[in-house]
């Protein structure tokens, strides 16, 4: 027990929820709500959440040199001696190459668009951009939009403009989302030296960033009003959560405290998750 409760945080399972529904809402979409393949989805679960909980293990062993520095990840399992890094390692790699071989099962696919969610987020992000770039939280962004179109192509073989724009409002949230949580953690992101934009150029021009990445992702959202099955339940969640989400980033804008960042932060988890079950529940009521 107490070496699982010592494993458990390598997997950021917050993360594998997140990126779970996102998949798995994709994948109801597909089949408009009445295409209820079971095991697939099944598989498609078991799949998505070993990629990214193994995704979640080699970051932390990629991020063991920077995590003992900064206070927020200092008790981290391998700065607190908990875990060997080879463990988080060998864990990782396991994960993500079981990942590939379920998903293999759906079809050909899905097991890409898995392994390019594992390879942004632990090669192009963690391992190059994470130290190299003010940009890097924005390419890497993209490791969570690839869970869209695993989840799509779990069910359908045709392309769409549907999981294209869920996979958008993906990559465009996710910088307001870490951002946000680099504001609230300035000092820890200075202390490591890391190029996060607002240790770059500052809380006032980082929230003007942040405000226009939550316009835009506000807007792809409001596109697929037009172009999706989508009917009264998600019109309704997407003005309410549309509206919180634009306030919530004026605040910001306005004030660019630690305190307004990390409430930003939580809203913009509620309202990427609020989003993406409005989409699924609006599509199998529909």
């Amino acid at each position: 027990m107490q070496v699982l409760k010592a494993v458990v945080p390598l997997f950021k399972l917050r993360t594998v929820a997140l990126l779970v529904v996102v998949a798995l809402v994709s994948a109801i979409a597909a089949g408009l709500g009445k295409s209820w393949d079971i095991p697939s989805l099944a598989i498609l679960t078991i799949a998505g959440a070993l990629a990214c909980a193994g995704s979640g293990a080699l970051n932390h062993y990629l991020d063991r040199d920077i995590d003992p520095i900064q206070v927020r990840t200092s008790r981290r399992p391998l700065p607190a001696g908990q875990v060997r890094p080879e463990v988080a390692m060998l864990l990782g790699i396991s994960m993500i190459a079981l990942s590939l071989g379920l998903s293999w099962q759906l079809n050909r696919i899905v097991p890409l668009f898995i392994g390019l969610g594992a390879l942004t987020y632990v090669v192009i992000y963690t391992c190059w951009l994470k130290r190299r770039s003010t940009q890097n939280i924005v390419i890497g962004g993209l490791a969570g939009s690839w869970a869209a179109m695993a989840g799509w192509f779990t069910i359908s073989h045709e392309i769409s403009p549907f999981p294209i724009l869920l996979a958008m409002i993906v990559f465009l949230w996710t910088p307001v989302h870490f951002w946000s949580f680099a504001l609230a953690h300035l000092p820890d992101y200075k202390r490591s030296a890391l190029p996060m934009l607002p240790v770059k150029v500052g809380e006032k021009k980082a929230a003007q960033q942040i405000f226009i990445y939550a316009g835009l992702s506000v807007v792809v959202s409001g596109v697929l009003l037009f172009v999706g099955p989508l009917r009264a339940i998600y019109q309704v969640s997407w003005l309410i959560l549309s509206g919180l989400f634009i306030v919530s980033n004026l605040r910001l804008l306005k004030q660019s405290s630690s305190g307004r960042a990390w409430s930003n932060f939580k809203l913009s988890g509620i309202y990427l998750l609020g989003l993406f079950v409005a989409i699924g529940v609006d599509i199998v009521l529909r």
